[in-house]
């Protein structure tokens, strides 16, 4: 409906203009919800526009900016705050995904603006000029928090350091088989560095890898593995006996960490610059706007597409040596596993079962362990049974050699010695496209 100038309103009711009123607020607000979906990072960025916990310490020696994971921010987390603040330290936990109405969710971190934290990084170094500045990052938290202190590292910084918790700093989850390729950003940063990281976890022996690359800009990175836990530990619902007892120091390791990488703050640091070394990476926005890999589903089997011609020779649990080669004119399955992981404890009965389907024919299963004990194997194996070989890979020798960065992964290798699929995640072996691909295999 609309008026003419001057036109009489006189008839229109207390109750219609109540209800105009409830219609115009209604659509003023919906115009600003509108208008801050499409606003500029930065204008979102402002720390009274966003959902914050804070731990402040009444004497703080230091202050922690803590980055939430895909996993949103856990009653963990904000558990380790305020233990770090009875150690005087003071803790800001922005929710960013309250903040910007997104689900806790791998695919979310993609969408947080790096701006957001790069401006509260600058916040409180700037309210707090004396007091060292740690950013602790767990899991996919990690490329979220470098790319935005690459962005706060255009000017020199000094007095900011950086933790990481079992970081993953992959564009996406690594294909079985490929180099895994890192956010750009990881190659420009240049701050002192602590990474914890989970020893049962395949990111483990990649560690060296990943050291190379924060490093390459002129970072300080120390490394140190948390023995006997998986990823996640201090938050998982299947926390083992070991992994609890171990959450219980982790604000004392974060505490370490800070006082370790205290001595490097001190000297002005600027991001790196990109040259023709890099020129590889794609950029930022690029890489943006990749889908992350998922595991494959009974209707497919990815074909195999890397380097040819791996290695594997490890000893089986009788301490018999076993090597690919001499499997050459057979199919082999070849399974990257750990008993810690519940996808590869899953998918082992069809394995089994497929064993069994093919008895008599070329085929065999080769069960790779990362790097557990013979002891724990064998009594995983009593409780587990399985009827095809168990190997042993204690120094990961196999695991970084086949590229292996998810558990379990799998290679299907034909009669010439040949990887013709591969794919990591749990996978139902017996499916109709798995039988399919390897009765073709078996015909060749």
């Amino acid at each position: 409906m609309t008026f003419n100038k001057g036109q009489k309103r006189a008839s229109f009711s207390c109750l219609n203009k109540n209800r105009l009123l409830s219609v115009a607020r209604m659509l003023g607000l919906m115009a600003v919800l509108v208008s801050s979906l499409f606003r500029p990072a930065f204008a979102a960025s402002d720390e009274d526009s966003l959902s914050m916990n804070r731990f402040t310490a009444k004497a703080p020696v230091a202050q922690v900016l803590w980055i939430p994971s895909e996993y949103g921010l856990l009653p963990q987390e904000k558990k380790l705050a305020k233990q770090l603040q009875q150690k005087n330290i003071s803790v800001l936990m922005p929710d960013l995904f309250d903040s910007y109405f997104l689900p806790a969710a791998p695919s979310s971190m993609k969408k947080i603006p790096p701006e957001v934290v790069a401006n509260l990084i600058v916040k409180l170094q700037y309210d707090h000029p004396n007091l060292p500045l740690f950013i602790i990052a767990p899991n996919q938290a990690a490329a979220l928090a470098v790319k935005a202190l690459v962005k706060v590292e255009q000017s020199p910084v000094k007095n900011v350091g950086l933790i990481l918790l079992n970081p993953n700093l992959y564009v996406k989850t690594p294909e079985a088989g490929k180099n895994a390729e890192y956010w750009p950003s990881v190659l420009l940063l240049n701050l002192p560095i602590m990474v914890l990281q989970s020893e049962l976890s395949p990111w483990h022996w990649h560690l060296a890898a990943l050291s190379q690359r924060l490093s390459h800009a002129g970072s300080d990175v120390f490394i140190k593995v948390i023995p006997k836990v998986r990823d996640r530990y201090y938050f998982r619902p299947d926390a083992m006996d070991i992994e609890q007892q171990t959450a219980k120091h982790l604000a004392n390791e974060l505490a370490g960490a800070m006082g370790l990488l205290s001595s490097y703050l001190a000297e002005p640091r600027q991001a790196g610059k990109s040259d023709d070394s890099t020129t590889q990476l794609t950029t930022e926005k690029q890489t943006q706007e990749r889908d992350e890999s998922t595991p494959p589903n009974d209707d497919v089997l990815p074909a195999y597409t890397g380097v040819q011609n791996r290695s594997l020779v490890l000893q089986d649990r009788a301490g018999k040596t076993v090597n690919l080669k001499d499997y050459r004119g057979k199919v082999v399955l070849l399974n990257f596993w750990a008993s810690w992981c519940p996808p590869c404890v899953h998918e082992m009965p069809s394995m089994a079962t497929l064993k069994n389907r093919l008895k008599g024919q070329d085929f065999e299963i080769l069960a790779a362990n990362l790097a557990e004990d013979k002891a724990a194997i064998d009594a995983f194996v009593k409780t587990h049974p399985v009827n095809f070989p168990i190997l042993l890979d204690p120094k990961g020798s196999a695991v970084k050699e086949w590229k292996v960065f998810a558990y379990p992964s799998s290679y299907l290798i034909d009669k010439k010695g040949q990887i013709r699929f591969a794919l990591f995640g749990g996978y139902e072996w017996t499916s109709p496209a798995a039988m399919k691909a390897i009765e073709n295999l078996l015909k060749e």
